[in-house]
């Protein structure tokens, strides 16, 4: 018996080259899928599993959502031609939306062999019992559990993702093979970075104790873009994407499983797609040195000619030079002789660090905001014509925001001397000293109180008024 799984197809339009009108990434995700179902008419699966991100974005304008869910229309059929089974499974709310979903559902409604799933439940076959659990929708759960902290939120979520992973399993056949299909991050898995993500405060999460003590014979996962075999769980893989999408994903294989199921165990191969490719070259003060004087193509020949690294790849360059040599760098020229060398799109020559000349104004040597635009714009090499116009320009800017800062704005730095509190957030008491303090990094998981003591109640005790919302913090100075 042999199973595909698939999923991350993000179906959609990318930031890149078009001919004729047509998004040409899009038309590499196409071939991807193309790959895969060549392998499918060869291998005859018993089971399909698409887990889930069958689209890119959520969110689109009338004409080209309907384009995107033709093209997975066309993909799920040709799946249900060569395939037993075929199950399509909802991922995130974000990529995969509602209305996407019904059009998809209410195509396949007469094809036997298909299964559009949005809600978690149990599929049978003559084989398997398929136990699904689709992305979750967050704006369900908070209407029905309103009242949750972030944290707080994560946490409920995962434990009842655990429950609906022991609930699936129980209402699964003992005598049939029982495989778990999903859309969630498993801690210990090796993330698009390459980090492993552990905390639940992150976002809900599939806990492997859960995973274990259900016994599923096979767990096909999508959602991490980063085809592997989870360690430590028997039989848990992350089909991966499909295509690479961004820069996060250079230096991957990309592709799907197919999974064979036999008397001696289970066997499991990995197929790679012809996927387009990213690389990134990162230049020095030399590279950009040598450039600036005229010798690209020795630059050139260093870094990609030599091997023919950019042809038909997603190229971007990073640059760290003299603040000098970066103002001198023909990003143009640069550009085109990728273009020359076969580049199938450049997304971005742009610096990494650029180190200030040492001789630059410094402009908090006054608090005048008119005084300080024209040092920048002079900085700039605008010419005197220019700075005043822009000048007269910003008066009026600037005047407002003046009007609406505080009376003791400027007359001082602000320097803390201690910080401390009682029954204050997530603190029963807590004291701080800021002496012999000149510069220092706050480290800690979500939830521990970083932004409680040294942003809401510093600003609580002087204005009154802690942050609103998130990522809305602010201390004056």
């Amino acid at each position: 018996m042999r199973i595909l799984q698939t999923g991350d197809w993000h179906i959609g339009s990318f930031k890149g080259p078009e001919r004729n009108g047509v998004n040409l990434r899009s038309l590499d995700t196409q071939r991807c899928l193309g790959d895969m179902v060549h392998v499918a008419e060869t291998d005859r699966p018993d089971l399909a599993l698409v887990c889930g991100d069958i689209f890119d974005r959520a969110e689109l304008w009338q004409g080209r959502s309907h384009k995107e869910v033709l093209q997975a229309r066309h993909i799920i059929m040709a799946l249900s031609n060569c395939c037993g089974k075929v199950i399509v499974m909802r991922g995130t709310p974000n990529h995969d939306s509602a209305e996407a979903f019904e059009e998809l559902q209410a195509h396949f409604e007469l094809v036997p062999n298909v299964e559009i799933i949005v809600t978690p439940q149990v599929i049978q076959t003559e084989q398997f019992d398929i136990a699904v659990l689709p992305g979750f929708d967050r704006g369900t759960f908070r209407t029905q559990h309103p009242g949750f902290g972030k944290e707080e939120e994560h946490e409920v979520l995962t434990k009842e993702l655990a429950n609906m992973v022991i609930g699936l399993r129980a209402q699964c056949r003992p005598d049939k093979k029982c495989i778990l299909m999903s859309h969630y991050t498993i801690p210990g898995c090796n993330t698009e970075s390459g980090q492993v993500m552990m905390l639940t405060q992150f976002e809900p999460v599939l806990l492997p104790e859960s995973l274990m003590a259900a016994g599923y014979d096979l767990v096909a996962m999508g959602h991490i873009h980063r085809p592997q075999k989870m360690p430590n769980l028997d039989n848990c893989y992350y089909s991966g994407a499909i295509n690479s999408i961004t820069f996060a994903d250079e230096g991957q294989e990309r592709g799907f499983w197919i999974h064979e199921c036999t008397l001696a165990g289970w066997h499991s191969t990995f197929h790679q797609t012809s996927y387009r490719e990213f690389v990134t070259f990162r230049f020095t003060d030399t590279d950009i040195t040598a450039i600036n004087l005229g010798n690209l193509d020795d630059v050139a020949f260093n870094w990609w000619r030599y091997n023919g690294g950019v042809q038909d790849r997603i190229v971007r360059i990073l640059y760290t030079c003299s603040y000098e040599n970066s103002k001198a760098l023909n990003t143009v020229l640069l550009e085109k002789a990728l273009y020359g060398d076969g580049a199938f799109y450049v997304a971005g020559i742009l610096p990494e660090k650029v180190e200030e000349a040492a001789n630059r104004n410094d402009l908090s040597n006054t608090t005048d905001p008119e005084e300080n635009l024209r040092q920048y714009l002079a900085d700039k090499q605008y010419t005197e014509e220019q700075i005043q116009e822009l000048v007269l320009k910003a008066r009026p800017v600037i005047a407002q925001a003046e009007a609406s800062m505080s009376l003791s704005a400027g007359t001082g730095t602000f320097e803390p001397v201690e910080i401390e509190v009682r029954n204050y957030r997530n603190y029963v008491e807590e004291h701080f000293s800021f002496e012999d303090i000149s510069f220092c990094t706050i480290n800690g998981q979500n939830g521990a109180g970083k932004s409680s003591l040294f942003m809401d109640a510093i600003i609580d005790c002087l204005y009154e008024k802690p942050r609103e919302g998130e990522l809305t913090g602010w201390i004056r100075n």
